[in-house]
């Protein structure tokens, strides 16, 4: 009794631990969004992260327990070895307690499968009803379909199969350590009901296979089997059919095989499955093969002009290209243009101690006076502290020497911070130094890619390979605030304008004003034995913005007026 009590303490004591570890890491992370303005992509992130856990987890705990489960039945008792003095005898382990350990070995497998799933921004694409009112020409799908949908159906499908394959090879391996499944001299023998349970787990695996071939019709799209990646005649008029027909003898197979394992005919399962290997090989493999080698050239590239002339056409909305910078893009298989901007060498010489924010940036700061507007939670007191302090594991916080209206700057790394805001953006390769007046930005260019739109060419853009990669947005790290600005494109692309659309703070209407008058180097004010020129350059600007302001009242255009109104102050401050 004692050894019990004891061992529930300890049980007690971790699920507190560990609890309270994880609400004090969902409210940091909740007023750390709200502090950012971002209060809808949190809410939207937690939905998704419930959904994709949540359904993720009752799955595989389930269809774990159920197999676990049948195998326990057909077992029927555990008898383990027990010794009363000298005596020794067998001990059957009771039922609940086999049942106990069914449902915790379930519950470590759905664990040990958690890192499979779906990461919730695939969800969150998906579910963003993105049109580009484009089909493609064989499917007639929106290519939103490839672009949103397609990415969390495959990640959707790899997680199913790792779970169904780990799960029936933990079945089969349960089953050799009993009578019911046992090799003897004339060949494989197993009970029925270990055949009827494997003949399930059987055509379970065949309808996720089944499944594949879905995948992979898509997949001759965006990679075909033509020369780089084409998608050719071959494609379209043979393996895209003979992938429809093997998807209906897979489901076929799956039906075969259940009936017939529950009913014994293990032969007739054997042929089924069979059937579908070789068919499966004949139509990926050796009917492309013979297709290709028994049409001459001539025909072959008459065939495959149409083709390319297609792909030519969706390489080009791919990436917003005219002929020639396809053509050189073609070239160079990456384009600096669209991978990122360049940096320089002010950039690479500033004082990082300065900054609140900056690329590679770590841990946590605690602003104890801050005298900005700083991008980051107020500390507060009682359990709003207590929380934070568990969160980030810095139990300083917790001193009365840190006064409660302290900010606490957490993600400071320039991509990370940028990555939290808009996590479905692809971004740039360089982290550019820039200059507002004397304030200094982090700019990071953003851009909506795929790796899944349709019948476009290839290319390693932005360290990936990528078939559609149009630019979104500018970021802008304000260094002393730790403030995310994002200027929109001012024509995004569908996934973009989708994007911003659902979440309005993920564009701010004064970042393209800024990001325009962004210089590389910081303003210097201007001496009083400056010269004629200086002063003239200085009344230039002052005229130049003044006249903008004049433009935007006269057109009524608030915004434009506010971000000139700002240049102008920033201008005239070093003045005074």
């Amino acid at each position: 009794m004692p050894r019990r009590r004891l061992l529930v303490g300890v049980v007690i004591a971790a699920v507190l631990l560990v609890g309270g570890r994880a609400l004090s890491t969902l409210y940091a992370d909740y007023t750390w969004y709200g502090a950012m303005g971002a209060g809808p992509l949190w809410s939207e992130r937690a939905g998704d992260l419930l959904l994709i856990y949540g359904i993720g987890w009752v799955v595989a705990v389930l269809l774990s327990f159920v197999n676990l489960f049948v195998i326990g039945r057909s077992i029927g008792s555990l008898t383990l070895p027990r010794r009363l003095a000298n005596v020794e005898f067998g001990e059957a382990v009771p039922r609940k307690y086999l049942d106990r350990f069914t449902f915790i070995l379930s519950i470590a497998i759905a664990a040990a499968l958690t890192p499979a799933l779906p990461n919730w921004t695939l969800l969150a694409l998906a579910r963003l009803r993105v049109t580009f009112r484009e089909t493609d020409p064989y499917f007639q799908h929106d290519l939103a379909f490839y672009t949103t949908w397609l990415p969390f159906e495959k990640a959707l499908y790899s997680w199913a199969m790792l779970l169904v394959v780990s799960v029936s090879v933990l079945v089969v391996i349960l089953y050799s350590l009993t009578p019911g499944l046992r090799w003897e001299g004339v060949g494989l023998r197993m009970s029925a009901r270990v055949r009827r349970h494997l003949s399930v787990l059987a055509a379970l695996l065949l309808l996720i296979t089944m499944w594949s071939y879905r995948l992979e019709s898509y997949d001759l799209l965006i990679r075909g089997s033509g020369d780089e990646g084409v998608f050719s005649y071959v494609d379209h008029q043979w393996l895209l059919p003979g992938l429809l027909l093997l998807s209906i003898a897979t489901a076929a197979a799956a039906i075969t095989v259940l009936l017939s394992g529950w009913t014994g005919q293990l032969r007739t399962s054997f042929v089924a499955v069979t059937v579908v290997v070789i068919l499966s090989v004949a139509v990926q493999e050796i009917v492309p093969l013979v297709v290709r080698r028994f049409t001459s050239k001539t025909v072959q590239l008459s065939r495959e002009r149409s083709y390319v002339a297609t792909r030519a056409d969706f390489t080009r909305r791919a990436y917003a290209l005219n002929t020639s910078s396809s053509e050189a893009l073609r070239r160079s298989a990456v384009s600096p243009a669209l991978d990122s901007v360049s940096s320089n060498a002010t950039g690479q010489q500033l004082p990082r101690q300065d900054s609140l924010v900056y690329p590679g940036a770590r841990g946590l700061v605690v602003v104890s006076d801050p005298q900005l507007d700083l991008a980051g939670p107020r500390l507060g007191d009682g359990l709003s502290r207590l929380a934070y302090a568990w969160a980030y594991q810095s139990f300083d916080l917790l001193s009365d020497s840190v006064p409660r209206r302290a900010r606490l700057i957490a993600v400071r790394d320039v991509r990370n911070r940028v990555h939290q805001l808009a996590p479905i953006f692809t971004q740039g390769s360089m982290v550019e130094p820039m200059f507002h007046a004397d304030t200094l930005y982090w700019k990071l260019e953003l851009y909506s890619a795929s790796s899944n739109y349709p019948l476009s060419q290839h290319f390693v853009l932005a360290g990936e390979e990528r078939s559609y990669f149009l630019h979104a947005a500018t970021a802008l790290v304000n260094a002393r605030t730790a403030r995310v600005m994002i200027a929109a494109d001012p024509a995004p692309d569908p996934i973009a304008q989708a994007w911003m659309t659902a979440f309005p703070n993920s564009a701010d209407y004064r970042a393209p004003g800024i990001a325009r008058e962004l210089n590389t180097a910081p303003w210097e004010p201007v001496s009083a034995e400056s010269g004629l020129a200086t002063d003239s350059t200085f009344r230039a600007a002052v005229t130049r913005l003044y006249n903008r302001m004049r433009a935007a009242l006269a057109a009524a255009d608030l915004k434009a007026f506010g971000i000139a109104y700002d240049s102008l102050g920033a201008l005239i401050a070093p003045h005074k």
